[in-house]
């Protein structure tokens, strides 16, 4: 895997040891904030597009399933996403090859040189194709409005999960409490208690305000939240649960 300039990442607010890779045409980071790494990319903009119009048809269906009896968010629309209807729609290849090279994209980071210099010459021998095995266990689409939120929480049934974005309020942080930090409708992660930090020398959670096309992958164990907002408009996300064999 070989370091880009042309990752449309701009201003994240994901902060952590960061690795840009590409690779067959998907460019992303991997972003060490605490303990796992966490994905970080932009959507390319024709799988913006399609992903706007795949959501807008399940919302719209009148036959949609709901999602929600299976998740713990306080949100009245989480209809589910078949698998059928990703591919339908022309997104479901791209998103299981970016969870592939987010499996090796770990593992690379996480490697000593040696390890990376034999990645690297194999990738350019033109022999390299990624072992990992993807099954998409569950999608859904959160359409989040006003006063709706979801209480930290991990995912049990799956390896990895994810949260790409595709609606965000104009205002939603248009109402601050004066000499508060605002984190409405914020994505937040949680590694571990916090404890003393100055005596443990590590980060314990990170706070991610949603940005339109920004999709992030990381392990499904690992504990989030999102707070609630007070303003009119949709928060909407996609969230997709993934199992894993190497």
């Amino acid at each position: 895997m070989s370091n880009h300039d042309d990752l449309p990442i701009r201003d994240s607010s994901l902060s952590g040891l960061r690795q840009p890779l590409q690779q067959d045409g998907l460019a992303f980071d991997i972003v060490k904030p605490f303990g796992p790494s966490i994905l970080e990319t932009q959507l390319p903009a024709d799988i913006l597009s399609k992903m706007l119009k795949l959501t807008d048809h399940v919302l719209t269906d009148a036959n949609r399933e709901s999602w929600g009896p299976y998740l713990v968010g306080q949100i009245r629309e989480e209809p589910s996403i078949p698998k059928a209807i990703l591919d339908e729609f022309g997104v479901l290849d791209y998103l299981e090859r970016l969870f592939a090279e987010y499996v090796i994209g770990c593992m690379y980071c996480d490697a000593n040189p040696e390890y990376k210099r034999g990645v690297d010459l194999l990738k350019t021998s033109g022999q390299y194709r990624n072992p990992t095995q993807i099954d998409i266990e569950s999608a859904w689409i959160v359409s989040q409005q006003s006063g709706e939120y979801n209480p930290i929480h991990s995912h049990s049934k799956a390896t990895l999960s994810s949260v790409m974005y595709l609606k965000v309020p104009e205002h939603m942080q248009d109402k601050p409490i004066p000499n508060k930090e605002n984190t409405d409708g914020y994505l937040e992660f949680v590694d571990r208690s916090a404890g003393n930090n100055s005596l443990q020398l590590q980060t314990s959670t990170v706070r991610l305000k949603p940005q339109v096309g920004r999709f992030y992958i990381f392990p499904a164990s690992l504990l989030h939240l999102v707070y609630p907002f007070n303003t009119d408009g949709e928060r909407r996300s996609v969230s997709i649960n993934v199992n894993h064999k190497i």
